[in-house]
Order: structure tokens, then sequence, then C-alpha cells
């Protein structure tokens, strides 16, 4: 950003300040300081950017009820996501660990079977338990539009996702579900690009029609009802998230010739660490924009997506302030992690700089915070659960590692010397962001390094790392990084395992544990039976994983396929599966064997067996090179070949393998199995696809 235009942001930024200072309007605070014990209107938005006009983030975006809600409280200027990816950053707000306390750091990895979580409350959980009626709707725990057949289980979860079903007294569009269905799906097409999961357009849909728009309605209603215990309401919008489908209008509102694309500069990558360029290559997303010239039309699609999003909120503050439980309910209004629209050639999220972490946050506290506040000290969504908990007065849980924001809510001036720490990767891949009031500072799994400061270079486009002058700075915020990753899987160590004086050994394993391939059990020569007792809901476990190890050279999966019970091997990418017919709802219990004879077989017992032949007639012929996985998505089963696996969602009695040298066949006495479930089949079917 040339000189010029630095000043022109910082101007426009002022007009705004002072246009709030002089109009200042919305729910007026009472007089008599904060009820003892608030309602809490909770309300996040999905993949928002610091794209607000009270932010100032792009001369474009059109936000007047985001700056409504700004007005009426207190807005942070730097606050922060705590991992730039949506299930982390969710989880890490929602439990108030860090990820690096709770181990979480994927998409795909279901935080409710983390080792470091169990037995800790959730911030809904914890207002539920303490006496608060809990009601959500929308995408507050991670969950996904479902894909271009909008399923409810599937990639990242579906429109179900992680859900915590006893966190809500209430749920909507209803109980499990965190999405309503898109009226649109997913894959559309509408921008040329044939990416399914990132596609815009304006629909020929009401508002009230669109997924958000059922749920602003439904929170409405509630708002509306004269509640007989404080409650504790979660809004998820989930614009602007993609595909960016919302009614035309939104669309026609911005002329695409009209639209300002980001400031960039082409040489902004020379000076960044090789490490983080992983997204600069042949075909990547900015290619494609380029060659296509979409960008202005990107950006168009993004900026109507966060119209409509700020539509949404004003429908959610017109029915607070009509429902006369404006005077005693905090509200609070963030995003999980911020999105790139070219900056540094990168689109979408994750990275560690500016664009990707740095998010709207505003908070008004009746009583409490004074009308058009503002905190430029560094925050981050884990400094959330405590506040919610000293706004509530309530004993706040041990485990929580954010601080309290209620001595900036009291006073605006009060100093906060802990920068906002933002990570991505996980375990000894981990790399750290650190901003405070002027610095960002970056340190990756390898050692490099980025420092920028924000004073002078707002756009991060000069890398100070490698000045030494620099050097006291960049240990100063390298000091504030945790020191340690703990996994979410216990340690193969904890695991029970019991070992037979005939070379037999049990390993009993837990939902959620993983084991390195160093570590899992040696298959060579070898056989093994599976054991699986458990609670099955084909609503939400259709196509999922009980146990799976090694991969598509050489490994296996017990894992359900349309409802199936499905056992599948690998050998040199070739998969050899065996398949029963589908089981009712209800309590089950599986057998899998893979002897050292050349058999395979899958069993309910007391109900009947099929077998076939395995492709390696003398056991596993070599050590499995991944690891072993329980109740995890994908993995062995890649989501190209299987892209509906999910988690497996439901409770676990059992999970048992069992190890047999030398090709030992092992019967063991089989349980009752209540209720009847159906006849399996008697032939071998190959392994399933997309259901």
């Amino acid at each position: 950003m040339s000189p010029a235009s630095t000043r022109l942001r910082r101007r426009a930024t002022a007009l705004v300040l002072a246009i709030f200072a002089v109009t200042g309007a919305g729910v007026e605070a009472a007089s008599k300081g904060l009820p003892s014990k608030p309602n809490v209107l909770f309300i996040i938005a999905d993949d928002l950017r610091d794209w607000t006009s009270w932010l100032g983030g792009h001369p474009q975006a059109h936000t007047p009820n985001m700056d409504r809600l700004a007005k009426m409280g207190m807005r942070f200027t730097n606050a922060h996501c705590n991992y730039a990816l949506c299930n982390p950053s969710r989880t890490s707000l929602l439990t108030g660990m860090l990820p690096s306390s709770s181990g979480v750091y994927g998409n795909e990895q279901d935080w409710r079977r983390s080792a470091q979580i169990v037995g800790k409350q959730t911030l809904p959980e914890f207002f539920k338990s303490s006496g608060y009626t809990t009601a959500a709707g929308g995408k507050i725990f991670h969950a996904n539009h479902g894909g271009p057949q909008g399923l409810l289980t599937g990639w990242h979860g579906g429109r179900r996702g992680f859900e915590q079903d006893a966190a809500w007294s209430q749920r909507f569009p209803s109980a499990g579900v965190q999405l309503a269905d898109l009226p649109v799906h997913t894959g559309q097409n509408f921008n040329g690009l044939d990416i399914w999961h990132w596609d815009w357009g304006g629909i020929d849909v009401p508002d009230a029609k669109t997924e958000d728009g059922q749920t602003v309605a439904w929170a409405a209603d509630f708002l509306s009802q004269r509640q007989k215990k404080p409650f504790f309401l979660a809004v998820g919008l989930y614009k602007p998230h993609s595909p960016w489908y919302v009614p035309s209008p939104y669309f026609d509102e911005r002329p695409v010739r009209e639209v300002s694309v980001p400031d960039v500069r082409a040489d902004d990558l020379d000076d960044v660490p090789a490490f983080a360029k992983d997204h600069v290559k042949p075909g990547s997303y900015h290619d494609l924009i380029t060659e296509k010239k979409l960008w202005k039309d990107a950006v168009r699609a993004y900026l109507a997506n966060i119209t409509f999003c700020d539509a949404m909120l004003g429908r959610l503050l017109d029915a607070l302030e009509k429902s006369g439980h404006a005077k005693d309910t905090v509200v609070v209004f963030t995003s999980d992690h911020g999105w790139y629209l070219g900056e540094k050639q990168m689109w979408h999220k994750g990275k560690l700089w500016e664009e990707g972490t740095h998010i709207p946050l505003t908070i008004y506290a009746p009583g409490l915070t004074q009308p058009d506040s503002v905190s430029a000290q560094p925050v981050s969504l884990i400094d959330l659960y405590p506040t919610f908990c000293d706004l509530a007065r309530l004993k706040k849980p041990a485990h929580l590692d954010g601080d309290s924001l209620l001595p900036l809510l009291k006073d605006p001036a009060t100093p906060r010397e802990k920068p906002a720490i933002t990570a991505m990767g996980g375990g000894e891949k981990v790399s750290y962001a650190a901003r405070d009031a002027r610095w960002r500072y970056i340190r990756y799994a390898d050692g490099s390094e980025e420092l920028y400061d924000h004073d002078a270079d707002p756009h991060e486009w000069t890398n100070l790392a490698a000045q030494p002058d620099t050097a006291e700075i960049r240990a100063h915020l390298a000091a504030s990084f945790p020191t340690e990753w703990k996994s979410a899987s216990r340690p193969a160590s904890e695991m029970r395992i019991i070992a037979a004086d005939n070379g037999i050994t049990d390993l009993l394993l837990q939902p959620g544990d993983e084991i390195t391939a160093a570590e899992a059990p040696d298959l060579t020569g070898n056989g093994l039976m599976l054991d699986a007792a458990f609670d099955y809901d084909p609503a939400v476990d259709l196509d999922s994983t009980l146990i799976s190890q090694g991969d598509v050279e050489l490994g296996y999966a017990l894992h359900l396929a349309g409802g199936h019970p499905t056992l599948t091997v690998f050998l040199d990418k070739k998969a050899t599966a065996i398949r029963l017919d589908a089981i009712p709802a209800g309590p089950t219990h599986l057998r899998a064997l893979i002897d050292g004879e050349g058999v395979m077989s899958l069993a309910i017992p007391g109900r009947g067996e099929i077998l076939s032949e395995t492709p390696f007639p003398l056991g596993f012929p070599a050590k499995a090179t991944a690891g072993l996985r329980t109740t995890q998505s994908f993995g062995i089963l890649n989501n190209k070949d299987y892209p509906n696996s999910t988690p497996f969602d439901g409770a676990i009695q059992r999970l048992r393998l069992t190890i047999m040298p030398g090709g030992q066949t092992v019967i063991r006495p089989a349980e009752p199995v209540t209720p009847p479930i159906a006849e399996p089949s008697t032939s071998p079917t190959p392994a399933p696809g997309q259901n």
C-alpha cells in the first residue's frame, strides 16, 4: 500500500468512528448495571474476515447492522482467531482450550473424541449446567453444507457436523442437526471454475428460504417468547461461507466493473520463507482466478455474501429490541476466522497472515459496556469463554486457557500485554503467529520467520525478521507461544494391552485412538480379529469407520457403507471387500477376521457370517506403513473413493483388536444380540464408493 492509500484508509476508518460518535444508536444501556443472570445472544458468522465498515477492511463493504451493533457496546479492532480453520477455531472457542491444549487442528478431526477434551464442559454445556436454557440455530460447532447432495453426514461432518447434542435444550433445524438444507445445493458451477465447494452466484430464492433466513426466523421466534430461565442463545450465520449463493439482489447492488480488488504487490512473496508458499504452484486457485479474469467477480461475490450476513444480523437485532429482553441480554458477534481474496496469491482460509486471522468482534453488555467504545488491544476467541462466565457471574472452569475481557469492557483503556496467538499445523509440525498492538511475528515449524510492523506496514508487505535489530522483538513474542502440543489421542502407553502366553495379543481400544505406524501392531505374517459392539444410528453413521490400519498399499478397515457392515482389505491400491446386509438402528455386534491362511470373514454373532479370500494367502505380507485409527473419517478410506465417509458418531461399548501370530484362528463365544438383525448376504461384494 502506498503512503497515500494508507492515509486514505486511516481517514476512512476515522470518519466511520466519528460518525459512530455522532449518531450512536441501538439499545440503550440499563442504568442499574448488568443483571446478575443476564441472557446471552451469541452470534458467529462463518469465514467473515475484517471487511466490515467499522473495521475499514474494504471500502465497499456495506455492513450497517454490524456497525449498528458495534455502536451499541465495545468493538475490538485487534481481535484474532486461534486457528484459521473452522473446526479447530470453533473447538477452541467453545472448549476454552487452545489447539495446543486440545490437540484439535483438522477440519475432519472429531473434537468430541479428543482425550484432552473428554470430561471438560464446553461453553453451552457449562451454561446449561448452570441453570440456563441453551438454544442453538445454525452452525455453532463445526458442520458443512453437506456437498452437492446436502447430506446430513459426510465430508467435514455434513450438516450435522460434530454436534454436541447434550449441550442444547433446544436445537434448530432439529435435534442433532446444525444446518438447514441449502435451497440451492453447491456444485452449480455458476462461476465456470467447476469447483463444487467454491462457487458463487445470485439465486432466485427469498431471504427467508435460505438456510440463514430459516435460522434467523427461528431465533427471532425464540426471542419473542417469555423464557422461564435465563437463556444462552447461539446463532450460527453460515454466510459468507462458500458456496457464495445468496439472493440475486445482494449481487445486483455492486456492478462488477466498480468492484475494487485488494491492494497487492507483485513481489510480495519474495521475502517470505519457502515453508509459507506451498500454495503457490501451477493450477493454484490464484492462477485459475487470474487466468479467467474472475478476481473482481470473486470479490463482488464475497462482498454480496457479507451484506447478506449483515441483513440477517439486522433481523436478529430487531427481534431482540422488540422482545423485551434487550436490557438484560449480552450480545456478542464475531467470526471463526478470516479469508484470503488474492493477498499473497492466497485464496480461502488457512495461513498465518493478517487476512486469515483478523476477525470482527463486538460485545454489548447492557449496564456495563459504554456505547461506542473501542479497544485496540490484542484479543482472541479463546478469551470469550471466560468472558461469558464473568458476565454471568459464574465461576470459571479450571481448564480455560483464555483471559476474560471483562477488564476491557469496564475500561477500554486497560492495557493488555499478552499477544493473540494463532496456530496452524499441529504436533511437531505446528507453526505459530503472535499479534500484539504493533507487531505480527510468525515462526514456522521449520524455524523460518516473518515479522511485520503494522504501524508502518498494515498489509504485511515487508518481512523484517532478517533484520538484526528485531531480534529482541521476535524473542519477546516467541516467548508467548505454547511450549507443548498435546495429542488429541491418548498415548499408546495408556492403552490396555493383554498379551497371552500363546502369543495372542488383545488391544482394548477407545473411540478416537490413534497409533503411529511405529507403535501399531506389526501385522507381518499374522492374522487379526476385530470385535466391535456399538449403538448404530443410520441417520448419522450410515457411512462411518470403526477401525482402520495402514493405507491403500497395505491395510484394512472395518466400516459401514450405506448402512452395510463392511470389511475392506487393501493391497497394492486394490480393495477386496465383504459386506453384510444393511443393519437396523440399535445395538449392534460385529466380528471381523483376517487370518493367516488366506481367509477373511465378517459376522454378526448368532445371526450369520460371510467369508471370502484375502489377497494374501499367508497373512499380511509386510508391516503397514501407516498407523491405526478408530472412529475417524477418511484416512485409509480416501475422500475420492468414499466421499461420504464420516467419523462414527454413536456410543461404542467395545472395540477390540486381537493379533494372532502364525495364522492362528481364535473363536470367541458369541454374545446374544438385540434387537434382531437382518440376515447377512452370502456373497462378497466389491468395496462401495459413494452411496
